[in-house]
């Protein structure tokens, strides 16, 4: 249900004309964009396969092992089973024993038929197990080949390492305030020509009553720098032309307020364009804050980012 304390006055800033993606839904519960920069949608499937390759690149890397090494297994089951089916004489070098026996040789031969390791213990005899075993070494070939196609994906896949403050604050700025969060590089390599967009969703009611979903571009006192290296304060004036002037932080939460944040810079190790995403919503907005010193020194006197401090404030007098 959207709650409107009262009228929210008219923004003059003008909205973004251009479709931006989001389409026009209105916001009345949760949050657009989760923190960690995924979007909060659920898309219908045009099948059940579909999204296959993206779950298996993002899925977190335990996931993925155990995943790998279920298929594993479970195609050495299957292939076992059907040795034993036609005959475990059919395979040269296996000794008699029970059931128990004959499915633990035939695994081990399976396993080393689909990777084609081929010890020479135990081979197939007779037309029936050189087929199977044929096919079981070129759908082997066929796994490993995807397994090791993901799994160099998975590794050259180009990943920005930046962390957020948890809070986005209101703070003195010049005459008066401005909005600002705080990011700092966690990553090892640097970030080069990194730009930084930040786009205010909100639920307006317009003058005849109507309530609907406007976008508007917050402009940055510096949106663009070469070299991101240490921390970086993003900041926004709040002034009479900004579309969050005159607002307090109950008409932003009333209004389903979000802030949509883009980062995007080239990653000096790979040359390759790298992006992460952040939201904050009204809840998460600390009003006469402002950070503490989030850079320190080592021993030598190098210059040291204290990436666990990103998100620290303190409260200042309004």
């Amino acid at each position: 249900m959207l709650n409107f304390t009262k009228m929210p006055r008219r923004i003059a800033t003008k909205p973004i004309e251009q479709e931006l993606g989001f389409g026009k839904t209105l916001t009345d519960s949760g949050r657009m964009m989760n923190p960690n920069g995924v979007f909060n949608v659920d898309r219908e499937r045009f099948g059940y396969w579909d999204n296959t390759y993206f779950h298996l690149m993002m899925m977190p890397a335990w996931q993925f092992f155990l995943l790998a090494l279920t298929g594993f297994v479970f195609l050495n089951i299957v292939f076992s089973v059907v040795y034993c089916l036609i005959g475990i004489e059919h395979l040269r070098g296996t000794s008699d024993g029970d059931i128990l026996h004959q499915l633990t040789q035939a695994y081990f031969f399976s396993s080393q038929t689909l990777t084609t390791v081929g010890y020479g213990h135990i081979s197939p005899e007779g037309l029936p197990a050189n087929i199977i075993a044929s096919f079981e070494s070129f759908l082997g070939l066929l796994t490993f080949a995807l397994i090791s196609g993901l799994l160099y994906g998975r590794f050259s896949r180009p990943v920005a390492r930046i962390a957020f403050s948890e809070k986005i604050l209101v703070a003195p700025y010049r005459t008066g305030q401005g909005l600002m969060f705080r990011m700092v590089n966690a990553a090892r390599s640097e970030l080069i020509e990194t730009e930084v967009q930040v786009i205010l969703t909100v639920n307006q009611r317009e003058e005849n009553g109507n309530i609907s979903r406007r976008f508007f571009a917050l402009p940055l006192e510096i949106s663009k720098v070469s070299f991101f290296s240490l921390s970086w304060t993003i900041v926004h004036d709040i002034n009479e032309n900004s579309p969050l002037f005159g607002f307090s932080q109950q008409d932003l939460i009333d209004a389903m307020a979000e802030f949509l944040i883009l980062v995007k810079g080239t990653d000096e190790a790979n040359q390759q364009m790298v992006h992460v995403r952040r939201s904050y919503t009204g809840e998460e907005m600390a009003w006469n804050a402002r950070f503490l010193p989030v850079i320190g020194r080592t021993k030598k006197g190098k210059a040291r980012v204290l990436t666990s401090l990103v998100g620290e404030y303190e409260l200042v007098d309004s």
